[in-house]
């Protein structure tokens, strides 16, 4: 999916298809290509969500920092420092996003799959 039109390419391309045959359908679509540059444009902040994950990844740092060994998922989410009814999903979504950032690591002991920091060099 890496090469996906995006639908300001795609009105783009309607508006050359378009040409002068319609031109109150192509001063629609200019003024749709105007919106869309303008909804993602601005800077915007976390969301309120994002915030809430933010936290809760410094408190697996903080778990993973302090156990002795790579920790597998049912000791992370036994952890009393984690929000209540924080669900696997949540968690293993969090743990993948650090992985993704290179700040955790996923290994494998024995039969099950254990996190740790990444190592700082």
């Amino acid at each position: 999916m890496a090469n996906t039109m995006t639908y300001a390419q795609a009105i783009e391309i309607a508006v050359k298809a378009l040409g002068d045959t319609n031109p109150e359908a192509v001063d629609r679509l200019n003024k749709l290509t105007e919106q869309l540059a303008k909804r993602s444009s601005g800077s915007k902040g976390l969301t309120k969500t994002q915030k809430q994950n933010e936290v809760i990844k410094e408190m697996i740092k903080d778990i993973l920092s302090e156990a002795e060994k790579p920790i597998g998922m049912v000791t992370l989410i036994a952890d009393p420092r984690l929000p209540d009814g924080m669900s696997t999903q949540k968690l293993g979504a969090l743990i993948r996003q650090m992985i993704q950032d290179g700040v955790v690591e996923k290994s494998k002991d024995k039969k099950h799959v254990v996190y740790a920091l990444v190592a700082e060099q």
